[in-house]
C-alpha cells in the first residue's frame, strides 16, 4: 500500500504476522468488512512483540485474543492513518470482498433472473411452468453463467418460447411428424444467429429443460434425446428432409438464387425448397412488399394451379406443413407480403389456419358462408378429432358443429382457381 510508510510496512508485514493477517482478513470478509468482534490467533514471540507495540498493550506469545475495534483504532492512530480493512488488504495482497454483501447481491440477482424466467414461460403450458422454473433455480445454471450472460440467455429463451407457443405447437398432437420450425430458423428469430440454440449454449439448455418439463421427460444430457425433444415441439433438427412446395415465385433482385427462381417460374416448374436451400439463399426477398401470395394445404390445389398456368405465386403446406414451408410463409409475412391461406374445413385444418393467422397471415375463403356453400355439394365424411375454435369467424365453428361434414380443399378447387386466375 503506497500510503503506508516503508518502515511501518516492514513492521506489519513481518512473516511472524502472516497468519495473523489471514485470520483478520477472513473475519472482516465474513463480517461485512466491519471492525467488530474479536479473533483468537496463534503468534510467536516476534509476532506478539509487534502486536504489543502496535496496540500499546500486553500481548503474550501463543494463543491471544485481539479485538478488531482496538486494532482498527491503533492503525488509524499510526503512521498508516488507515482503517483495518485497508491495511489488511495491503498485508494480504488484494482488496477485501464483502462476502455478506456479495451473497445478498447474488440472492437478489438470482431472484431477478428467476422472475424474468417466470415471465418468459407465462404464455406456455401453465401446468409445467413452475416445475421448470424451480428446476432451473436448483440447477444453478443462471448463477454459474453470471448475470449478464444469464440475462441474455433468458431474453433469447423468452423469444424462442413465445414463437413455439404462438405457433400452437403444444396444442397439436401430430406436431412431431409435422415440424413448423427449423432449429436454425427458430434460433435466428430468437437470438439473431442460426447457432443461438446450438447444443451447450445456455439459451438452448433453457429451451431443452423447458421442453422436458412440458413433456414430462427427464432432462437429456445431449445428443439424440435432445433432438427428440426439439422434434416433439415441432422443431426440425435436420435441414433437408422437408420441403416447401412453391409455384410462380419471382423474387426481385439480381442474385443467383432469385434469378434461378424466376427462371423456374418462367419454365412453368414447381419448385421444392429445403431449409438448407433457404439458408443458402439467406435473407432473400421472396416477393415485393405489399404484394399478395396465396397459400394452400393440399398439393392438388398447387397442381391445378400449375396445369392452369396461373401467374399468381402460390405456396403449399402439403398437409400440416414442413419446417421449410413455414419458414417461407413467415419470411413472406415479415417481408410485408399479404399471405392469404386456405385449408381443409376439418378440425386439423382449422388448427393450421389458426397457426397461419398467428404468424400474421389472413384467411382465404375460410368463412362460415364458404363452408356452408361447399358442404351442400357433399356427401362428405363426418368431422374427426378435437374441436378447434375459429376466432377469425366464430360462426364457422358453429356451422361445422351443426353440419358435421369435413370439406377438404379438393371440393372447392375451381373456386380457388378462379381467385388465382382473376
Amino acid at each position: 500500500m503506497d500510503d503506508i510508510p516503508e518502515r511501518l510496512l516492514g513492521y506489519l508485514s513481518a512473516s511472524s504476522l502472516t497468519a495473523f493477517w489471514v485470520v483478520i482478513r477472513k473475519r472482516l470478509e465474513s463480517n461485512g468488512l466491519s471492525a467488530s468482534g474479536a479473533v483468537t490467533v496463534e503468534v510467536n514471540a516476534d509476532g506478539a512483540d509487534r502486536l504489543d507495540g502496535l496496540l500499546v498493550q500486553q500481548v503474550d506469545p501463543g494463543r491471544t485474543r485481539v479485538k478488531l475495534d482496538d486494532l482498527d483504532a491503533a492503525l488509524r492512530r499510526s503512521a498508516a492513518s488507515a482503517n483495518l480493512a485497508a491495511v489488511t488488504a495491503a498485508m494480504t495482497g488484494s482488496p477485501l470482498t464483502d462476502r455478506r454483501q456479495a451473497r445478498e447481491d447474488r440472492v437478489a440477482s438470482t431472484a431477478e433472473l428467476i422472475s424474468a424466467l417466470e415471465q418468459a414461460v407465462v404464455m406456455g403450458p401453465p401446468v409445467h411452468a413452475q416445475a421448470f422454473v424451480e428446476n432451473i433455480r436448483l440447477s444453478g445454471l443462471l448463477t454459474k453463467a453470471g448475470k449478464v450472460a444469464a440475462t441474455q440467455a433468458i431474453a433469447w429463451f423468452a423469444l424462442g418460447w413465445a414463437e413455439l407457443t404462438s405457433a400452437l405447437v403444444f396444442d397439436d398432437p401430430d406436431i412431431e411428424s409435422n415440424p413448423v420450425f427449423g432449429l436454425g430458423e427458430l434460433a435466428t428469430i430468437a437470438t439473431g444467429t442460426a447457432h443461438g440454440f446450438d447444443e451447450g449454449r445456455l439459451a438452448a439448455r433453457l429451451m431443452v429443460r423447458a421442453l422436458a418439463m412440458t413433456f414430462d421427460e427427464p432432462v437429456p444430457a445431449a445428443g439424440q434425446d435432445t433432438r427428440r425433444l426439439w422434434e416433439r415441439a415441432g422443431v426440425a433438427t435436420d435441414d433437408v428432409s422437408g420441403t416447401a412446395m412453391t409455384w410462380g415465385f419471382r423474387p426481385p433482385g439480381n442474385n443467383r438464387w432469385a434469378t434461378m427462381m424466376r427462371e423456374r417460374a418462367d419454365l412453368g416448374l414447381v419448385t421444392h425448397l429445403t431449409v438448407q436451400e433457404l439458408r443458402k439463399a439467406d435473407d432473400v426477398t421472396f416477393a415485393e412488399p405489399g404484394s399478395v401470395v396465396y397459400a394452400c394445404e393440399n398439393p392438388q390445389i398447387l397442381s391445378a394451379a400449375a396445369r392452369s398456368a396461373v401467374t399468381q405465386p402460390l405456396v403449399c403446406l402439403s398437409g400440416q406443413g414442413s419446417a421449410a414451408a413455414w419458414q417461407v410463409l413467415r419470411a413472406l409475412i415479415r417481408g410485408g407480403v399479404t399471405v392469404r391461406y386456405h385449408g381443409d374445413f376439418d378440425w386439423p385444418g382449422v388448427l393450421i389456419v389458426n397457426r397461419v393467422l398467428s404468424s400474421g397471415g389472413v384467411p382465404w375463403r375460410m368463412g362460415a358462408d364458404d363452408y356452408t356453400a361447399a358442404s351442400i355439394t357433399g356427401p362428405f365424411e363426418p368431422l374427426d378429432g378435437a374441436r378447434r375454435p375459429t376466432p377469425w369467424d366464430e360462426a364457422l365453428s358453429r356451422a361445422m358443429d351443426g353440419t358435421n361434414a369435413a370439406v377438404h380443399e379438393e371440393a372447392v378447387v375451381n373456386i380457388l382457381l378462379g381467385d388465382l386466375l382473376a
